[in-house]
């Protein structure tokens, strides 16, 4: 098990799966394999891979700026994670893996290593089962919505909700359990602000399996983020994880 689990963890694990990658496989199709992507619309492929892409230059720059926050000095990684982010650069996706691949070499993968040791632990690994069940979830919450007979308007919202996970389980490999924390979030608002709308789809089994996908979002996340986070915006996003669940358990009855 690695030492501790933060940005410089995830990014050297993505770049340690992608390092022995055939130079003339088509980037895009390498980083859509490591994102999980799906998509046989090569425009909606490269949108999604450039969101992913953009996600990891921002851990990039977390990494940076935590180093920089504990005192190490800049020339000690700096050029690592330039090379990172070259690595990342979404104008040579449409290339062969040769291009991205030439920036990821072994001092880069040592430095990722020596950071992920010196910055703290974050969280605990998501199993994979629970990563999986929630797919499961959103994919049977989703072939009932193309069954339902609800009006158009709730089932909009509740399909807002299930691309909203969706996205958390795709950006969780780059930005760890800070994917799921900011898609309870932002379910609090949207729940909040469509009352009216789960009152009138009040005891349909589309609320009801919505409910238990957000019950076991929270579970999940309360498994493994550390306690010592457990503060301040943390914790209010908990306690909102809660209000969501609690608030949508009222229509499915």
């Amino acid at each position: 098990m690695p030492k501790n689990i933060n940005p410089a963890y995830r990014v050297r694990e993505i770049l340690n799966s992608v390092k022995t990658k055939q130079d003339k496989t088509p980037a895009l199709e390498v980083w859509a394999e490591v994102f999980a992507i799906d998509e046989s619309d090569q425009n909606k492929k490269y949108v999604s891979i450039s969101r992913c892409l953009a996600d990891l230059h921002d851990e990039v720059e977390l990494i940076r700026s935590e180093m920089l926050k504990f005192g190490y000095s800049e020339n000690l990684y700096s050029s690592s994670l330039k090379k990172c982010n070259a690595a990342f650069a979404i104008q040579i996706i449409t290339g062969q893996w040769q291009g991205p691949k030439q920036h990821i070499t072994p001092e880069v993968l040592v430095a990722l290593g020596f950071c992920s040791e010196i910055l703290p632990n974050e969280e605990d690994l998501i199993d994979k089962a629970d990563l999986d069940e929630l797919r499961k979830m959103a994919a049977d919450l989703r072939e009932c919505l193309a069954k339902s007979t609800l009006a158009p308007y709730a089932k909009n919202i509740i399909e807002k909700h299930l691309n909203k996970i969706d996205e958390a389980l795709l950006k969780y490999r780059i930005t760890g359990v800070k994917a799921l924390e900011d898609v309870m979030q932002s379910a609090y608002g949207e729940v909040i602000a469509s009352e009216a709308v789960f009152e009138e789809s009040k005891g349909s089994k589309e609320i009801g399996k919505l409910s238990v996908m957000w019950q076991k979002t929270k579970s999940v996340l309360d498994g493994v983020v550390d306690t010592n986070k457990r503060i301040g915006g943390i914790q209010g996003m908990a306690e909102k994880g809660q209000k969501v669940i609690d608030f949508i358990e009222n229509f499915t009855v």
